[in-house]
């Protein structure tokens, strides 16, 4: 039907006695309880729409699992869902939407930074919990409504430079994009450069270029041991191609926002000898140990999307899931009736600690940490044969 301009989902989903008779709590009993609406606001199509995707389909399953086991204290968990399009002007409209007119509690989404940041001041202004799935979006400022999933970019940043300083790289190159998600990782790697003691010399483009000689030629005047090149999607397809061009034999690092099967598929024979992400235990969760605190639920999650959707769960499809638990699990505790009880549901979020996350690590909030996870939950991940690994 060609691409929507607003997509609008109301997804209650219903489950069969026999799960009524596991959980302890009937459907009819669950459903004279009003629902609690939790709105969606992705980027569904438009630049982001590889993220929105999986990321919808994440909520939906956790939606659909949540009311198999009786709701929320047993209120249906209704999902609202709205496409932004990656345009930032629709992504606040649609947070207004959410709030105003669909009376959700609280909001998941968006995928991309500027979307976020677009749909920010509605959460303050409207003071409704707003979960944020950018690695790059900093949701951590004063009496901030905003919350944020992947361990954030400036400790992606000090992860790659773990990595150069047991590899002895001391001299580093960085493309980043002009873009809102460039910028922040040309701040952060420049940032952490003294505590590492690395040099760095930097190049920006943008992220329509078809060509990125010219920066590439001035990095490698450098001798430079490694780069890293802080954008997302497509345009590392350019980047990689001009980079193996020219003949760099060096690692080429990229952003934590491209692992997935999209990436390696844009890579492909461009892939450079040498290709490394920061990332998330979940990535390489087959090759963790038993014994590893996460791996249970991690199995769990990629198995019951696959027989959901009959494909593997990306990255984005974790963060997404996991910021559904995390709210479900402060409504739990708060049984929010609408935006009203939002300042309560922030309130009980910040209250959640040592909440284990299907991404790896654990989630611990505070006032001050709206992001709740920090560096230990990331490793370095490489690109072999068309696929994800622990990095060596």
């Amino acid at each position: 039907m060609g691409r929507i301009s607003v997509l609008r989902l109301a997804i209650i989903v219903s489950v069969a006695c026999c799960f009524s008779l596991l959980c302890g709590v009937s459907i009819a009993s669950a459903q004279k309880k009003p629902a609690i609406k939790l709105g969606v606001n992705l980027d569904i199509t438009g630049y982001g729409a590889w993220l929105g995707e999986p990321e919808l389909r994440a909520v939906q399953l956790f939606a659909e699992q949540a009311n198999g086991r009786g709701g929320i204290d047993g209120h249906p968990l209704e999902i609202v869902v709205y496409d932004n399009e990656s345009n930032p002007e629709k992504s606040s409209g649609n947070a207004k939407k959410l709030i105003q007119r669909d009376k959700v509690t609280a909001i998941i989404g968006t995928a991309i930074t500027a979307t976020s940041n677009a749909a920010k001041s509605v959460a303050q202004e409207e003071k409704v919990v707003t979960y944020s799935l950018s690695g790059s979006y900093e949701p951590s400022y004063a009496d901030s409504f905003t919350f944020a999933t992947w361990v954030h970019t400036s400790g992606m940043v000090e992860t790659i430079y773990d990595y150069f300083a047991k590899k002895g790289i001391k001299r580093v190159a960085t493309l980043c994009a002009t873009d809102s998600t460039g910028q922040t990782w040309h701040d952060e790697a420049n940032k952490s450069t003294k505590k590492y003691g690395i040099e760095v010399v930097s190049e920006r483009f943008n992220v329509k270029d078809v060509d990125v000689t010219a920066q590439l030629a001035k990095l490698k005047a450098n001798n430079p041991q490694a780069l890293i090149v802080g954008v997302s999607g497509a345009p590392n397809a350019v980047v990689a191609k001009n980079f193996n061009q020219m003949g760099f034999k060096i690692p080429y690092v990229t952003g934590h926002g491209n692992i997935s099967d999209t990436f390696l598929k844009l890579m492909e024979g461009n892939e450079p000898e040498t290709l490394l992400l920061p990332g998330a235990y979940y990535i390489v969760w087959r090759e963790l140990p038993d014994f590893f605190p996460q791996k249970k639920l991690m199995k769990e999650f990629a198995e019951a999307f696959q027989k959901k959707f009959k494909k593997e769960a990306d990255i984005y499809a974790v963060v997404a899931y996991d910021a559904a638990r995390v709210v479900a699990e402060a409504m739990q505790q708060v049984k929010p009736e609408g935006p009203k009880d939002s300042p309560k549901l922030r309130d009980a979020i910040e209250t959640i600690k040592s909440y284990p996350a299907v991404y790896g690590g654990t989630y611990t909030f505070s006032k001050e940490d709206h992001r709740g996870i920090k560096k230990d939950a990331a490793l370095m991940i490489q690109v072999k044969s068309g696929k994800f690994v622990m990095a060596q």
